[in-house]
């Protein structure tokens, strides 16, 4: 297990979550946490990208995402879970799970609990709830940190850019097993290179960047982001 991380008002070090990497041959074996968000969004772009090497078309809205990271909205969230310590860019990798990402914040409590934090350029679903597949790719990130520090992460946190609004919820047991069925079934996808079934809302395949590879008839919504 490997964490690395800027501190939020500059570029150290931290070392707070341990520091053993993968050999070299391993990475090659690595999925990444884009991945998961990915699956729990549609299968097929697992299947699509590490398969047939195909990527996203980078679109207006996620140059304009990557421009507005506006790192404001973290002072509220440090006195509302009593963070005394904020991470940025946190890079962790489980051996264990072939697992890699970057973290966009992780917020230590006085109480040494790690909270990951993610900034996303849409919009929460219904009644301020995270998305499914933000959700499912926080929990991702839960597992490797609590691989390297060995205590639970019970919170997570999601910064919706679009919305301005900030989401603080409970990660469940449920939603950390559901995270691990999602990256042992991407590693079977990758291996055998078979393309999965499957079955999602119309409106999914609307706002998907990969739509133009599997349903080229599909034309997207104006504000469409996968």
């Amino acid at each position: 297990m490997c964490v690395r991380s800027g501190e939020a008002s500059g570029s150290s070090t931290a070392r707070d979550m341990g520091q053993l990497g993968p050999s070299e041959w391993a990475r090659e074996t690595f999925i990444t946490v884009v991945d998961v968000k990915h699956y729990a969004y549609c299968p097929r772009i697992v299947w699509l990208t590490h398969v047939l090497h195909l990527n996203e078309p980078v679109t207006e809205a996620m140059e304009l995402g990557a421009e507005l990271h506006d790192e404001a909205f973290i002072t509220p969230l440090i006195g509302l879970l009593g963070a005394v310590r904020v991470l940025r860019d946190v890079e962790l990798e489980s051996e264990r799970l072939k697992l890699r990402g970057k973290e966009d914040f992780v917020l230590i409590t006085r109480f040494g609990e790690h909270v990951p934090v993610e900034v996303k350029w849409s919009e929460p679903a219904r009644r301020g709830r995270p998305k499914r597949d933000h959700k499912l790719q926080l929990a991702a990130y839960a597992l490797m940190i609590e691989e390297s520090t060995g205590r639970p992460v019970k919170r997570a946190a999601i910064y919706y850019v679009r919305s301005g609004e900030l989401v603080v919820f409970t990660l469940k047991s449920h939603d950390k097993e559901e995270a691990r069925r999602a990256v042992r079934r991407i590693h079977e996808i990758v291996e055998s290179g078979e393309e999965p079934e499957v079955r999602v809302p119309r409106s999914r395949c609307l706002n998907c960047g990969f739509r133009r590879f599997c349903m080229p008839e599909v034309r997207p919504e104006p504000q469409g982001a996968c």
